[in-house]
């Protein structure tokens, strides 16, 4: 179980209200980031997998109008937050939230959505001492839920429809394992990667990742964004993203 005391937190600029556990995981700017990065349009079903509290799926809302928006999370508490932060942003009518193991669910139609938007665990399975807290243990690591990157993989293939598009954000180091899994079965192609940098000169520390269902074309690498100046403080291009809910142009 996870600690029952909540906290209410805050995302583009405001414009995203949402409870969350005060102990464990929490919310970050991978969640916006990912947002940002779904190509959405009035009437389109977007399913936002592994939702946690709804935070990624409530910021696309906050952009983009007549969308309806399904997430699906393997711990109940999470979804509780869920349907209570659909309320908080006035979004209860346009969304659906689920409890489930990626593995097993059935109550999610298949070949339905447009988007499909995820942040899986970033710690493979075996490399790393999970967390004692269960909702971080969950959301850090496949150890805890069992369930791998092709997991992942297999059940967006699976909700998507002919044609739509996986939205992912990752780590980098796990990139070329990222690839392969997408391309495994020529489930997923026409790949655009997109680096974060957390300041000029590092290396990129996430990549966002879009794919689309079953179509082919050559793989695009985008230049990037940066996300900090030297002194700490966001560039303007992220401040756009972060602040102002800008979509991020991928193509």
């Amino acid at each position: 179980m996870i600690d029952n005391e909540v906290i209410e937190t805050t995302l583009l600029n405001g414009r995203v209200k949402l409870l969350q556990p005060k102990l464990g995981f929490h919310a970050s700017i991978d969640a916006v980031f990912l947002a940002a990065a779904a190509p959405v349009k009035e009437r389109m079903n977007i399913l936002d997998v592994g939702c946690g509290v709804g935070s990624a799926g409530l910021c696309v809302l906050a952009r983009a109008k007549n969308i309806h928006l399904t997430g699906i999370d393997i711990q109940g508490e999470l979804i509780d937050l869920a349907m209570q932060n659909a309320a908080l942003n006035g979004q209860s009518e346009q969304t659906r939230f689920v409890q489930g193991d990626i593995r097993h669910e059935k109550l999610i139609a298949e070949n339905d959505f447009q988007v499909v938007l995820m942040n899986p665990p970033y710690q493979e399975g075996g490399t790393h001492t999970p967390s004692p807290t269960r909702n971080k243990a969950l959301s850090h690591g496949e150890d805890a839920s069992g369930a791998t990157l092709e997991d992942w993989v297999k059940y967006a293939h699976k909700k998507l429809k002919q044609g739509g598009t996986l939205v992912m954000i990752h780590r980098a180091d796990r990139m070329s394992e990222i690839v392969a899994t997408l391309e495994r079965r020529r489930w997923f192609g026409s790949l655009v990667i997109c680096p974060l940098f957390s300041r000029a000169g590092d290396d990129a520390k996430r990549v966002i990742i879009r794919a689309r269902k079953e179509r082919f074309a050559p793989m695009v690498l985008k230049t990037g964004m940066v996300i900090h100046e030297a002194d700490g403080k966001y560039t303007e291009a992220a401040q756009r993203v972060l602040s102002a809910a800008e979509a991020l142009d991928l193509g």
